[in-house]
């Protein structure tokens, strides 16, 4: 039996190597996807840019190590925007020194603001984020019933959540896919997990402009510097 074990071993390399291979190819076929798509829409692309890694706070920014920004997608639609793939890894101990990494992937949109405005965070009942990692905003309930079954809101002030999310903006995020989104100085950003594709990113930027223009203009005086 114990003479099986190398045979196995080595067995296994071939297959293992197939698959690196096959997902190098899939993951060099969605980059010509993401190049293609941004160019044609006059967009500017860029292979990696890590600048972006520290320039928000809060999920999913700020975690693990090696922390990378790829397929970054920058260009103006209505408002000026940028999207990126954004990874980091963890590491857990195993027995006998071993150490298992673990690699996290996250498609991130963000949309520039008019004008600065207090953190607003709103996330999906189900999103894997961490309760502690929320910028230590308080949880609010707001008037609707149906948007708070399927989205947690924080912020530091109710009055300031409750006048961006007018009756009509919750309407309107309740009939859209649900995604996790958070106001944070002159930008809006979405983030979820997985990979950027070119319909995340418009997907991803229909909510996000949906939630600037239902903003009430008296909001954006309050906060004028």
């Amino acid at each position: 039996m114990a003479s099986v074990v190398p045979y196995l071993f080595f067995a296994a390399i071939p297959v293992a190597g197939y698959a690196a291979y096959r997902n190098y190819q899939a993951n060099q076929k969605r980059k010509d996807l993401l190049f293609s798509w941004a160019t044609n829409s006059g967009y500017k692309y860029a292979v990696e840019d890590d600048s972006m890694c520290e320039r928000w706070n809060g999920d999913p920014f700020g975690e693990g190590d090696h922390r990378r920004a790829e397929n970054v997608i920058t260009g103006a639609a209505k408002s000026a925007f940028s999207a990126f793939d954004y990874s980091y890894q963890t590491h857990s101990n195993e027995g006998r020194g071993g150490r298992t990494t673990t690699t996290h992937h996250y498609c991130v949109t963000a949309l520039q603001m008019p004008a600065f405005l207090p953190v607003l965070q709103v996330t999906t009942e189900n999103a894997l984020t961490r309760i502690g990692h929320v910028l230590g905003l308080d949880d609010i309930d707001l008037e609707s019933e149906d948007f708070n079954r399927k989205f947690r809101v924080h912020a530091n002030d109710r009055k300031f959540a409750s006048d961006v999310l007018t009756p009509r903006t919750m309407e309107a995020l309740l009939a859209r896919p649900a995604v996790s989104w958070r106001i944070t100085g002159t930008d809006i950003l979405t983030w979820a997990e997985g990979r950027l594709s070119p319909s995340s990113v418009l997907g991803d930027l229909a909510t996000l402009q949906l939630v600037v223009d239902g903003i009430p203009s008296f909001v954006w005086k309050d906060h004028q510097s």
